[in-house]
């Protein structure tokens, strides 16, 4: 027998890809083209208040583990929102918002999405520190990078509102960075 090594469950735990994200969860949602990736995504961009919940978490999965970068604008738009079976529970922030896990599962092209979200003034402020949460997921093997890429991006706004609160999230995830690169993060904010 092959032992699985706990990392990889974790890390297929983490992502989504092992839970209802599979076009057989999708399925049971009209209007999804859960056969096809590009018909989820335009799922999503219907009016959200008319979709159903259920749907709305199995179309975000199920794009994610189809890995499909295009749909990266459209699930920063999803960030606040909350899987309504996974709020009742005491879950990982991974679990409670399916388009923050399936962000972070797509790494540093969603960077730049994510960076955008956090500057943009229409942006509620639960999405915008689910964004930088994702940024912090995305650089875990290296936090101060992502604190960087904040601080960076903030010092290139033309907008001095747009900078505050790039400013702010970077100094947020300088606070939330581990002991061991704290003070590089800290660091980080202040170049």
């Amino acid at each position: 027998m092959t032992r699985i090594p706990s990392c990889l469950i974790l890390l297929v735990a983490l992502s989504g890809l092992g839970g209802p994200g599979s076009a057989a969860a999708a399925d049971n949602c009209p209007g999804t083209g859960a056969k096809d990736v590009s018909g989820t995504l335009e799922y999503l961009r219907g009016d959200r208040k008319s979709l159903e919940p259920k749907c709305v978490v199995a179309s975000i999965r199920y794009i994610a583990a189809q890995r499909y970068l295009p749909s990266i604008s459209v699930l920063v738009q999803y960030l606040d929102y909350a899987d309504p079976t996974a709020s009742a529970q005491r879950r990982s922030v991974l679990e409670v918002y399916p388009a923050l896990d399936a962000l972070v599962s797509f790494r540093k092209p969603s960077s730049q999405y994510l960076v955008s979200a956090i500057a943009d003034p229409e942006t509620p402020e639960l999405a915008r520190e689910n964004a930088a949460i994702a940024i912090q997921f995305t650089y875990s093997a290296m936090p101060p990078e992502g604190v960087a890429l904040l601080v960076r991006t903030a010092h290139e706004q033309a907008d001095p509102l747009a900078s505050i609160r790039l400013m702010d999230k970077a100094r947020w995830l300088a606070h939330r960075c581990p002991e061991p690169a704290r003070n590089n993060c800290e660091n980080a904010v202040l170049k």
